[in-house]
């Protein structure tokens, strides 16, 4: 089979056909990835350091070409695009300054000359970079979480070598962006085949098949990432898979939060249509008080939004399948935006309506509509939320719009967190800062391994094994 770039804005095909890898590209692929993490995994931090900055300022001189290519790609916009290539160059900046500040320092516990229990030999531990890593790059960020993203950069980091499947909704990004790279990473002296990029469903799943394959990353559907999953546990040789299968996230709004309900009604619009809502992160399920003038301020505003297109026709056809489930099961007012047109891959921006007695227990409140769908609930009573709560499933990010002498914030906070790996306070769930502090992961399914994040200077931890040597003798520290 092939690849070829579709134009989402008008479904049109365009540019080079890419050919599905090989088994026996494949497997170079990885033999390659072995060999240079043999090499690359010794190279100081120091080193490791300066092979990421060569490739982030390799990448932000070429912003303009990649921006251009994407946006034929992916529609997503100019502005977002320029913004996403430097949050893209960021994150490997931020681990070269990680690695440099002693992210990944060994740790020293001298030997105590005492009784058991409290006397012990002298431990060193150490951390080195698992192996070789498959990554499944996603749709919605061609950059960020793609080819180059966080995922490449935390492994690359950990010292691990990389071997990447790129996504079909925008290979020609995926080529351009691997061919800068492989060109800084070789002007920098890095090994060869230390990132390998192929193309092609079979390639997915062969990758994550090979037993020099150590662990993997994926940020995407819960189809497509629970079968990666299966795989990677049922190989004779398990490995870790970090994958983040979809959130519908919850955002809690008290009465005091509603002072301008015309202003904060425009910013939940904005946070739950950007990027045409496909988002990880954005608010799928909004409470509201049932006595406010929230829902007839949406009404209004909502007929002003304008259709926008999907990344491409696999998540159209993806997010209105579920989104028939999800309106058959609420059975709730509709609210929608400007028409779609016909051309292109687009999609009506709308909201569903329901009140929280209706839908307590109700399973479609957990199924992700990947697009400009959402649903707002109303409800009368805290215990009416906490109810709700407790029957979604785990979910990247909540939120909490409320003033901090509200009765319910308490109980809220604690039934938020109880579900999500974030709860962001008087903030809208969009956007996830690259820094020591991040979360972004959650309970199944916002990911299958919710002790670890995918973004933040934490998501190296993924991809570190840790190496203890007891009573070692300092002759020989230099070898490690």
């Amino acid at each position: 089979m092939t690849t070829q770039s579709v134009d989402p804005r008008t479904g049109l095909s365009f540019g080079p056909i890419f050919p599905d890898t090989s088994r026996e590209q494949s497997a170079s692929f990885i033999t390659q990835a072995v060999d240079a993490y043999l090499v690359w995994m010794r190279t100081t931090t120091q080193d490791r350091a300066r092979v990421l900055e060569a490739l982030a300022d390799a990448l932000d001189s070429h912003v303009e070409e990649l921006v251009t290519l994407a946006d034929s790609e992916t529609a997503l916009g100019i502005p977002r695009l320029t913004g996403e290539v430097g949050r893209m160059t960021f994150q490997f900046r931020a681990f070269a300054l990680a690695l440099k500040n002693g992210i990944s320092a060994n740790v020293v516990d001298a030997a105590v000359d005492a009784p058991l229990p409290q006397g012990h030999p002298q431990f060193l531990k150490t951390y080195r970079g698992i192996g070789v890593v498959a990554i499944y790059g996603a749709s919605n960020f061609p950059f960020a979480f793609s080819v180059f993203g966080g995922d490449t950069a935390s492994a690359l980091a950990a010292g691990c070598a990389v071997v990447v499947k790129a996504h079909p909704a925008h290979p020609q990004t995926s080529q351009r962006v691997f061919e800068i790279a492989q060109d800084a990473l070789a002007k920098a002296g890095a090994p060869l085949g230390l990132v390998g990029l192929g193309h092609g469903f079979e390639f997915g799943a062969t990758l994550i098949k090979d037993p020099r394959i150590s662990a993997a990353a994926f940020t995407g559907s819960r189809t497509g990432g629970r079968a990666l999953f299966d795989l990677a546990v049922s190989r004779p040789n398990p490995i870790p898979f970090y994958g983040e299968l979809g959130s519908v996230n919850p955002v809690v709004v008290t009465s005091s939060a509603l002072a301008d309900s015309e202003k904060f009604v425009g910013a939940y619009l904005d946070s739950l249509f950007m990027g045409g809502g496909q988002f990880c992160t954005n608010p799928s399920v909004l409470f509201v008080p049932a006595d406010s003038d929230f829902t007839s301020q949406l009404a209004d505003q909502i007929a002003r939004r304008s259709a926008t297109p999907f990344l491409s026709e696999a998540t159209k056809k993806l997010h209105d399948a579920n989104r028939e489930v999800l309106l058959i099961a609420l059975k709730g007012e509709v609210l929608a935006g400007h028409a779609a047109p016909e051309a292109g891959f687009f999609s009506t921006p709308e909201v569903v309506i329901v009140s929280a007695k209706d839908v307590s227990g109700k399973d479609a409140l957990s199924i992700e509509c990947f697009g400009p769908t959402g649903v707002v609930i109303t409800y009368s009573d805290a215990s009416e939320v906490i109810e709700i709560l407790s029957d979604l499933e785990g979910a990247l990010v909540g939120s909490l719009f409320a003033n901090v002498t509200d009765s319910d914030v308490p109980v809220l906070l604690d039934a938020l967190s109880s579900k999500v790996g974030r709860v962001a306070w008087n903030a809208w769930p969009t956007g996830v800062s690259v820094t020591a502090g991040q979360n972004h992961g959650g309970p199944y399914p916002a990911s299958t391994s919710p002790l670890h994040t995918s973004v933040g200077l934490d998501a190296i931890q993924r991809f570190l094994r840790p190496v203890t040597y007891q009573g070692l003798p300092s002759e020989l520290a230099g070898l490690i």
